[in-house]
């Protein structure tokens, strides 16, 4: 720039003390220009000089299904591993007749997949005390009838550079959200299904995991089931009752529409829960503020000697000291009219209670339970709790069991 300058000053004639003050002058202004120049050209050059710090750095995590899941994540088929329902009839103590409906058989739990997909993960990767969440996908190959998935993902700018074994990373399959300064994940529970039917998402996790130091590409991690699967064989049957007389509700001219399940005030499940992947192995889950412990159930039409209907749920566990569980159906019951055909405007609310279960200390994650004993055979007066729904004043619920206790106050079918 300088020379530039001073190759135009031949064209100026002012006396010679002129020229040096004007040459001094000009010398100035061009080291100031260049100065500002340097400037400018600094603070341009910081993003560029950012941008090679941090060019995207690939890894891919190679991920198996645990064996429960044995063959795409947003449908998934599942089976309860229950087979031949059947009833047997005893006398209780001398008191009563009840009437028990059981598997015959309980094998293995599965649910499969029903295709190849690619589907939404959520990985957090850990380093320094702090998680760095990334959103990525999965693609979901059937490999001889057992499926498995390659995820590709781009490690977070503030890990450049950072040596890849002091890196962790765990996924959730199926999350709703994430914190991104926690990385903790938030996971609901996919709507209840009858068996046979198609459930959405089952949430699923791998626990944290050191990235390889040696490769971009990490092996044998494996998604396992965050929830516990929950499995209601639901029978209405009439039977037979030595209190025909007392009774003005006839099983076999309603029709059922369970509704809810609980298993209890003491919160033994959530329907959405937190989960804290940090400290490895097994996660720690935590109830939202939106989860409850009152599951809806896949909405049915029952009537006496209509097949089975197995309900499925897959819900959250909860660890808990000694507590009873109170496994309870709630619904609404209409009188028939013709065939199958019944009377909407005449609804009333009924529960299937049970006797409480040994104390436990919660599920397992990955577990199932089957929850016997919600059959319909006999009506038991009106007496029944809203307690276990979270209404605890209301006490006029319809009660029917597999128990012939009657009408009278005090026994209710529980």
């Amino acid at each position: 720039m300088a020379a530039g300058i001073q190759a135009c000053l031949p064209m100026i004639t002012p006396p010679s003390n002129q020229i040096q003050r004007m040459m001094k002058k000009l010398f100035l202004a061009a080291q100031l220009l260049l100065g500002l120049g340097l400037t400018s050209c600094g603070q341009e050059d910081t993003p560029i000089a950012h941008q090679r710090a941090t060019t995207a750095e690939r890894i891919t995590l190679s991920v198996d299904i645990a064996s429960e899941a044995e063959s795409a994540p947003r449908a998934m088929t599942i089976s309860s591993g229950g087979v031949a329902l059947t009833s047997s009839s005893e006398e209780y103590g001398g008191d009563y007749r009840y009437v028990r409906y059981r598997f015959a058989r309980t094998g293995t739990s599965k649910a499969v997949f029903s295709q190849e997909a690619t589907e939404p993960v959520t990985l957090v990767f850990y380093h320094g005390g702090k998680a760095y969440p990334v959103e990525s996908q999965i693609r979901l190959k059937n490999a001889n009838g057992h499926y498995r998935g390659d995820i590709e993902a781009t490690l977070p700018a503030a890990l450049s550079g950072v040596t890849r074994s002091d890196i962790q990373v765990a996924g959730v399959l199926g999350a709703t959200s994430v914190d991104a300064t926690t990385g903790k994940v938030t996971v609901t529970a996919p709507p209840a299904i009858v068996e046979g039917e198609e459930m959405q998402t089952m949430p699923m996790y791998f626990p944290k995991t050191a990235l390889s130091a040696s490769s971009s590409h990490l092996a044998g991690l494996r998604f396992k089931f965050l929830g516990v699967l929950v499995v209601m064989p639901v029978v209405v049957k009439a039977e037979w009752t030595q209190y025909e007389y007392q009774s003005p509700i006839k099983v076999q001219n309603q029709v059922f529409t369970p509704e809810v399940f609980t298993l209890g005030t003491e919160r033994f499940t959530e329907s959405q829960v937190e989960v804290d992947l940090s400290a490895g192995g097994a996660p720690t889950l935590t109830p939202t503020v939106s989860s409850t412990y009152i599951h809806p159930l896949r909405k049915t039409e029952a009537i006496s000697g209509d097949r089975s209907q197995t309900h499925i749920l897959y819900v959250f566990p909860m660890a808990l000291k000694n507590r009873s569980m109170l496994p309870t159906i709630y619904g609404t019951y209409y009188p028939k009219t013709v065939g199958r055909q019944y009377d909407k405007t005449r609804g009333k609310e009924f529960v299937i209670p049970r006797t409480p279960t040994a104390p436990v200390n919660g599920f397992d994650q990955g577990s199932r339970t089957i929850i016997y004993d919600m059959t319909i055979a006999y009506y038991n007066g009106d007496n029944g709790l809203g307690i276990f729904k979270g209404d605890n004043q209301k006490t006029d619920y319809s009660v029917f069991s597999g128990r012939d206790t009657g009408v009278i106050w005090g026994r209710r079918g529980w």
